[in-house]
C-alpha cells in the first residue's frame, strides 16, 4: 500500500504552484501585448482554414461537437487518465476519417461515399489541435469542479448540483 503524502511536501507542493501562478501573471502583464497580438494570430489563422466546402465545414462542426462531448463523457471517468486517453483518441479518430491508414491499405473511402472532399492534411491537423483545445477548455474545469466537490464533501460541507 502506497505511503499517504506528508504534510510538508503538500505544502512545498502549493508554495510550487503559488510562484508559478505569480510567475505566469507577471509574465502575462509584461507581455500582455505580444500575447494578445499572439490570440488574434492564432484566431486569424484558425479563421483563414475553414473549409469553403460545406461538407468539410459540416465534418468539422460535428467533430468539434463531438469533442466537447467526449470531453463532458471523459470527465465523468473522474481522473485525468481519461483527460490523457480524450486527448489522443479524438485526434488520432480524426486522422483516420481523413486519413485512413495508408501503410495498411485502410484508405478513407467513407469521405467520398459521404460528398466531402478530401481536407488538405495541415487542416487536418490544425482542427484536431482546435478539438484538443476545447477538450483542455472543457474537461479541465470539470474535473477540478468535481475535485472540489468531492473534498468539500468528505471535508462535510454541502453538495453543489
Amino acid at each position: 500500500m502506497a505511503d499517504a503524502e506528508g504534510g510538508g511536501s503538500k505544502v512545498v507542493r502549493g508554495l510550487g504552484i503559488a510562484v508559478l501562478v505569480v510567475a505566469a501573471i507577471v509574465l502575462l502583464v509584461v507581455f500582455w501585448r505580444q500575447v494578445l497580438d499572439l490570440l488574434r494570430s492564432i484566431g486569424t489563422y484558425v479563421q483563414d482554414h475553414i473549409p469553403a466546402d460545406n461538407g468539410q465545414k459540416a465534418a468539422v462542426l460535428v467533430y468539434l461537437i463531438i469533442a466537447v462531448l467526449l470531453s463532458i463523457l471523459f470527465s465523468k471517468a473522474g481522473h485525468f487518465t481519461a483527460y490523457g486517453v480524450a486527448m489522443a483518441l479524438v485526434p488520432l479518430l480524426w486522422f483516420l476519417f481523413w486519413e485512413g491508414v495508408p501503410a495498411l491499405n485502410l484508405n478513407p473511402t467513407w469521405t467520398s461515399s459521404l460528398g466531402v472532399g478530401h481536407l488538405a492534411p495541415q487542416d487536418v491537423i490544425l482542427w484536431a489541435v482546435v478539438a484538443d483545445v476545447l477538450i483542455t477548455i472543457v474537461f479541465v474545469p470539470l474535473e477540478l469542479w468535481e475535485k472540489m466537490r468531492r473534498r468539500r464533501h468528505r471535508l462535510g460541507g454541502g453538495d453543489d448540483d
